[in-house]
């Protein structure tokens, strides 16, 4: 099977028009996704993937593991933020330069975790109750870890604009108001007597949801 990334294991290739010139193949020294280095930098300077190293159950038995729990993750999530949705092609990325020191660890001088390693690190592995429970807090150890080395001064909340007064005054049920003399329900009526109300809850409303 040839490599995937081009590379040749034969030697340099001559050329019969001028024997002083040669074709060698480095394909496993090229890489398109470098851009994935200076995130792979930042996380080690936060610790975010080696926090998620900690608290993740690594549930394989066995002494021949190739790759550390957190090396698999920083590969499932640099892949994403390369723009790679899934495992297929992670053979191809196992042998990219770039992600084999993002893996780090045996990865920076083999390849990284194959199709079929990621495919069960996914799914099984990262899959059990314990890792889902300590993934479900992570996110939020990994926020306090950023603010704890630079607290934020302010808090911006994103609101989304469907969620206005003028909604929340629209899904309001209108009174229905009974008419005395007959005991039937005045619709006409009851329209009369909602801007009133309606005017009292929008401007509560308009005032909770301004910033303080």
């Amino acid at each position: 099977m040839a490599h995937p990334t081009g590379e040749s294991k034969s030697s340099a290739l001559r050329l019969d028009f001028d024997r002083r010139l040669k074709l060698e193949f480095h394909g496993s020294n090229v890489t398109s996704d470098a851009g994935l280095l200076p995130f792979r930098e930042l996380d080690d300077i936060l610790g975010l993937t080696a926090l998620a190293g900690v608290v993740l159950s690594d549930g394989r038995r066995g002494k021949n593991t190739r790759h550390v729990l957190s090396g698999l993750l920083r590969q499932s999530v640099f892949g994403r933020l390369a723009g790679y949705e899934d495992v297929n092609d992670a053979d191809r990325l196992a042998r990219d330069p770039a992600m084999r020191w993002v893996v780090g660890g045996r990865a920076v001088h083999d390849c990284a975790a194959s199709a079929s390693q990621m495919g069960r690190f996914e799914t099984e592995w990262l899959a059990s109750e314990e890792n889902l429970a300590a993934l479900a807090d992570l996110s939020g150890r990994w926020i306090d870890r950023v603010h704890g080395r630079q607290p934020p001064r302010t808090i911006i909340l994103d609101m989304d604009l469907s969620v206005s007064p003028r909604r929340v005054l629209q899904s309001i049920p209108r009174p229905r108001i009974a008419d005395r003399r007959t005991g039937s329900l005045d619709r006409d009526r009851a329209g009369t007597c909602a801007p009133s109300n309606a005017r009292v809850h929008e401007t509560r409303c308009y005032r909770r949801c301004l910033p303080t």
